[in-house]
């Protein structure tokens, strides 16, 4: 089915139920639930694959002073560009070669030995290193995914549905919208809530930008996607500017949560009651601004959820100790919360599958429940395969790291007197990334755009195709990572 669009339904009522003696016609869409299952978990399969990636470099480069950035290149981004191209029938099998290795690493160094043993486990502050290794991901994958889908050896199936699935694709702005949740902070005055609102305007300009330029050029846009003007950065943007105000109105973090749920439950009413079966209409003319835009503006309340959502996820992940130094108790209580909450969010994948479907194009139940089940299961394996067991067997030198996160809040250039060797700590990418997403994301839509005009990617041979990806991803890669050795945010 052309771009995994969901099949129709069509009820003709007979006459005698009918005003008029017209025929009138309803058009219910098969919710592929089984099917939505079935591409959550190649979709899972597939983001493990280049997580593991980033694990492995972290053990091959502990204690390297040269090279991180070219073995960290070598093991995340290649097999990330083979897998959603050339080699994507084999994400399965790298996951199961790396759990294989996993419990090796894992019984051979006699990680938990090492762990239970260790006085204290730092995870980092407020952006600790789950956080970064997360938001990387979504980076990464995104970055990857907006060029490879232009040439022909992209695996189709990844591509962004229409109305119901869970392909690949259809967790970008879902994962954008957490991974900017988590490292926000709910408004508490006035001065906090202009902060917030301030951050939000690059978003919309860029989006004003976007819309702007596509007109200018004549660029066509899939309409199904956010509509005919309306695009991810006004997603993200509008998200966080209301998603900001709301958060305003509670005092108290715990009070986001039933803040969140009650938007939720409201949307998806109103999905069921016949916004959804509207939105997804493609008879229906474009006449007006809502209509035209009727993708982006109503998954919005949906994605405003999720940032209200992911704001009080990361605050009662952080909040079980005051201080940032855990003992072997508290990090184990920690992951035993997180995983009853991995296994919770899953078992409601599949419920809500059959019961709403999984529609990214309206952010419903579904959806939101299936993003945060993504994330929670690779917060986890973060937490425990990185600050549990790799840092147990290779600890870091606290004297080689980068105080990067207060470079982050400040906006500044890093301190001399936080770091010792300046791109030297590990996850040096994931790390370049998280200092200058936007404007990573940024330079990636830019060379998507000049590889489209110059290199007709519909006509390059799969060699060429990986060839091409792979350079895009070195120079979009390495100019980040170039500003974070150097010190140096922009956005």
């Amino acid at each position: 089915m052309e771009n995994g669009s969901s099949s129709a339904v069509v009820v003709v009522l007979p006459p005698t139920q009918l005003n008029d003696e017209e025929e009138e016609i309803k058009i219910f869409y098969d919710k592929r639930s089984f099917e939505s299952l079935e591409q959550s978990a190649a979709t899972l399969l597939l983001i493990l694959s280049i997580f593991w990636g980033i694990l492995i470099a972290r053990v091959l480069t502990h204690n390297l002073l040269w090279l991180k950035f070219s073995i960290e290149y070598a093991l995340i981004i290649v097999p990330g560009v083979l897998l959603v191209t050339v080699a994507s029938d084999y994400s399965p099998h790298f996951v199961a070669v790396m759990i294989v290795l996993s419990a090796c690493f894992i019984f051979a160094s006699k990680a938990l030995n090492r762990a239970q043993n260790r006085m204290h486990f730092d995870l980092g502050g407020n952006r600790p290193t789950m956080f970064t290794l997360v938001r990387a991901l979504t980076h990464l994958i995104t970055a990857i995914c907006i060029l490879a889908i232009d040439f022909n050896s992209f695996y189709r199936p990844y591509r962004k549905t229409r109305r119901f699935g869970a392909q690949l694709m259809d967790t970008g702005i879902g994962l954008f919208v957490i991974t900017m949740g988590l490292v926000s902070r709910r408004s508490t005055n006035n001065a906090e809530l202009q902060r917030q609102l301030f951050y939000s305007m690059p978003l919309l300009l860029l989006g004003l930008a976007r819309t702007v330029s596509i007109v200018m050029i004549g660029y066509s846009q899939d309409e199904h996607e956010y509509g005919q003007h309306l695009n991810a950065f006004f997603t993200l943007g509008l998200a966080k500017l209301i998603g900001s105000l709301l958060s305003r109105l509670a005092r108290k973090d715990i009070q986001l949560l039933p803040m969140a749920i009650s938007l939720l439950v409201v949307h998806q009413l109103g999905l069921s009651l016949g916004l959804s079966d509207y939105v997804m209409n493609d008879e229906l003319p474009r006449s007006t601004f809502l209509a035209a835009n009727r993708e982006g503006l109503i998954s919005l309340p949906g994605f405003v959820a999720i940032y209200l959502l992911s704001i009080y996820f990361s605050r009662w992940l952080l909040v079980s100790s005051s201080s940032t130094l855990l003992t072997y108790t508290q990090i184990v209580n920690k992951l035993k919360r997180l995983l009853y909450l991995v296994i919770i969010n899953w078992i409601m994948v599949i419920c809500s599958a059959y019961a709403f479907g999984i529609s990214r194009v309206t952010c419903n139940l579904g959806y939101v429940i299936w993003i945060f089940a993504i994330m929670s299961t690779m917060l986890w394996l973060s937490l425990f395969a990185v600050d549990f067991i790799i840092n147990s067997v290779l600890p870091l030198d606290p004297m080689r790291l980068t105080d990067a996160n207060d470079a982050e809040e400040q906006g500044t250039l890093l301190s001399n007197a936080k770091t010792k060797a300046p791109g030297n700590e590990p996850f040096i990418i994931c790390q370049s990334l998280n200092m200058n997403g936007l404007i990573y994301f940024i330079l990636a839509n830019v060379l998507t755009g000049g590889v489209n005009i110059f290199f007709e990617p519909e006509e390059r041979s799969d060699e060429a195709s990986v060839l091409i990806l792979l350079i895009y991803m070195l120079l979009a890669t390495k100019f980040v990572h170039n500003l974070y050795i150097r010190g140096i945010r922009l956005a």
